[in-house]
């Protein structure tokens, strides 16, 4: 794979040195690895390796500057064929993930630091995945940027131990030497430091200090240049200035400190220190106590407490012992824990799993029937990426049909009342958007799906150009040809590439579901003539039209009881008062379950019918994925687009010179389509379909 790495500048510190580290590890693996900085004296590290160099000002925090990079960026993107963009800092992630974005490629960032919750920062936990050097700074990304601890992967940082190698101290003569290695920020501790040697020359001790990593002149060394004249540390302290070679200045020293002010997000100096052979005594906060066990491989003190700091020196000045006891432990845990070559596998983890486990979210809010014929399509999707994590993004109403379904890894379910306004979709996004889906597949196809994709960030966007077509990359023109709803979707994914898998429809109930089904259902040996007939005379509210009228329900139940073929209705809460006006209707109430079954037990009772009876509807489908045969009662809509596949069973439809409508409400006022299909009809289409059903033997049952 090819890895490009964002970073401000490659000066000396720790971000730098680890980017170092993991080009090199990359290299020697045989990856390919180009990094964009706005230059320094590391660039010479990248070319000695063979690692491309380009030179942006992706340190600059200018929105003109940062827009004037993305561009660049994205064409080295794919000029150089990237595979992964990886962004190690607040500026060069919001360049990165722009051109990531625009250009398709994973996006990954580091975090390394303790950010403040402002809008700035926020980038950096868009990454697919974000890399964090500690559990410290795990846990503070979780509670103040809101990242969800799934996404976050602890890389400490490695030491290239052939680099670092051990040295043991050299006996000489006069001061004790000690270093502090770092920028010469007030968080690094230099202050505490000042002030804890100016103790130690108090009482008397022979300790000299040493400040590396920053350059003369500057208005921090200016700072504690006149701190060490106002303490009376001249001659004490000796300044070092910007190193490259950090073994050898720290087999230079006796002892390393870090007394910083503001938690770590590692610590690589600490471990450098140890690797090389010389006891730390650092800070009590942030990773600090992570990377050092006290006492046992390291001294940690309070913060901003130089008396503290001061006998941590003494004690380890007076007592080789204890010096060299916590320098062997050091060693051994640095080589057991922190070997850059483990860093740079857990990394190269993270790219394989961006390039070969993508996370797909599937789009079918709606509606019922249609989520039931979504099925092949998940089925297809976790054929063509069976390592990939997929997540359907459905409505509440359909959750059933997909809660046990083995394609899926992942439901996100859209509640029209909740996620209806604007602050409600709002809302949904940034839960869509937590997951850093890689691909989106739009079954819905619709304006706000469309949206929704877009405005979370995913990069790759398949769906058809219909409604806000612009807001897809991937996008797949109409058919010129009217296609039944799964030939549809299938049309959808070849021509993204993805290959189909059939048209079988599936449920998977529980066994739960199957034993209330039974309950709710007359046994064979106790039903009239051991027959069993399903109506459905309800359907959605909306569609009036696609209903045949109740009285007619009556006498088709009716004629069937006088058959000896015992009778269930079916159907939602919301259609119990259809169910009162049959049952005023009949002289001999049918079993009654509307309102009585979830999704999956109503599934499970049509699987026990002999022949199922209903409109245009969900019902129809969910017959279907059960194998019972089905009287399908059609008028305003067209059976040829709307009848699941595999269909068993029998239409009924009576085209009229306005059929189909595809109207909610009859513009002829006559409702002729529907008032054609006679009662004698349908009773006679079930009777021959019982016919059939007395010749085959009894199904198993299902769960």
């Amino acid at each position: 794979m090819h890895v490009l790495q964002l970073l401000p500048a490659l000066e000396v510190g720790g971000v730098e040195r680890g980017v170092i580290d993991l080009a090199k590890g990359l290299r020697s693996r045989g990856h390919q690895v180009s990094v964009v900085s706005s230059g320094g004296a590391l660039v010479d590290r990248l070319n000695q390796l063979g690692v491309p160099h380009h030179q942006l000002p992706v340190h600059e925090k200018s929105l003109a500057t940062m827009r004037a990079c993305i561009p660049a960026v994205a064409d080295l993107i794919r000029r150089a064929g990237i595979d992964v963009v990886h962004a190690r800092s607040r500026v060069p992630a919001w360049i990165g993930y722009a051109a990531a974005r625009q250009t398709q490629r994973p996006f990954i960032t580091t975090a390394h630091g303790f950010y403040q919750s402002r809008w700035g920062s926020q980038v950096m936990g868009w990454g697919r995945t974000v890399i964090v050097p500690s559990e410290a700074l795990a846990h503070y990304l979780v509670t103040r940027l809101g990242i969800s601890r799934q996404r976050l992967q602890v890389i400490p940082r490695g030491i290239d131990l052939e680099e670092f190698m051990f040295q043991p101290r050299a006996a000489r003569e006069g001061a004790w030497r000690v270093g502090l290695i770092g920028r010469g920020s007030v968080l690094k501790g230099h202050d505490v430091a000042l002030q804890a040697f100016a103790r130690l020359m108090q009482q008397g001790h022979e300790i000299r200090l040493c400040f590396a990593g920053e350059a003369p002149g500057t208005p921090a060394r200016q700072r504690l240049e006149a701190q060490v004249r106002a303490l009376r540390l001249e001659g004490r302290v000796e300044w070092l200035g910007i190193q490259q070679d950090i073994p050898a200045v720290l087999a230079t020293l006796d002892c390393l400190i870090m007394p910083s002010t503001y938690p770590e997000s590692f610590g690589r100096s600490a471990l450098e220190a140890q690797a090389v052979g010389r006891p730390v005594v650092a800070s009590r906060i942030g990773a600090l106590a992570e990377v050092i066990e006290d006492g046992v491989t390291g001294l940690l003190v309070p913060p901003r407490d130089p008396h503290a700091l001061a006998q941590a020196l003494v004690r380890l000045k007076e007592d080789p012992t204890l010096c060299q006891r916590l320098v062997q432990a050091g060693r051994r845990r640095v080589e057991s824990q922190w070997d850059a070559q483990r860093m740079v596998a857990q990394t190269l983890d993270v790219y394989q799993d961006a390039l070969t486990k993508p996370r797909i979210i599937i789009w079918k809010l709606s509606a019922l029937g249609d989520v039931v014929l979504s099925v092949p399509t998940l089925r297809a999707v976790r054929k063509q990426y069976p390592q990939a994590q997929i997540t359907l993004a459905v409505g509440r109403a359909a959750y059933e049909v997909v809660a046990r379904c083995p394609y899926l890894d992942g439901v996100l379910l859209y509640e029209p009342r909740r996620h209806g306004s604007w602050w409600g979709l709002r809302r949904f996004v940034r839960r869509v958007q937590e997951e850093r889906f890689d691909l989106s597949i739009d079954l819905q196809n619709s304006r706000k799906t469309h949206a929704m994709a877009w405005l979370a960030g995913i990069p790759v966007r398949i769906g058809y150009r219909r409604k806000f077509a612009g807001l897809l990359n991937r996008g797949v023109r109409l058919p010129r040809v009217q296609l039944a709803p799964i030939a549809h979707q299938q049309h959808l994914l070849q021509q993204a590439g993805i290959g189909t898998d059939g048209e079988a429809l599936e449920l998977w109930p529980s066994t739960q579901d199957v034993q209330r089904a039974q309950s709710l259902v007359p046994p064979v040996d106790q039903r009239a003539g051991g027959m069993l007939v399903g109506m459905h005379p309800g359907g959605s509210g909306r569609w009036q039209t696609k209903r045949w009228d109740i009285e007619r329900w009556a006498q088709l139940g009716q004629l069937l009881q006088q058959r000896g073929v015992t009778v269930v209705v079916t159907g939602g809460p919301e259609e119990r008062p259809l169910g009162e006006a049959l049952r005023r209707l009949t002289a001999r109430a049918p079993v009654m379950l509307i309102g009585q079954t979830s999704l999956m037990e109503l599934a499970c009772v049509i699987r026990q019918c002999d022949v199922f009876v209903a409109h245009d509807s969900s019902s129809l489908h969910l017959a279907a994925a059960m194998g019972t045969p089905t009287i399908a009662l059609f008028g305003p809509t067209d059976p040829r687009r709307h009848l699941p596949p595999l269909f068993k069973g029998q239409v009924i439809q009576y085209p009229v010179f306005c059929s189909p409508c595809y109207s909610p409400h009859c513009r002829t006022i006559t409702h002729a389509c529907m008032k054609k299909i006679s009662v004698e009809e349908v009773h006679q289409a079930v009777a021959n379909w019982l016919a059939e059903a007395e010749q085959r033997p009894l199904a198993p049952p299902v769960g």
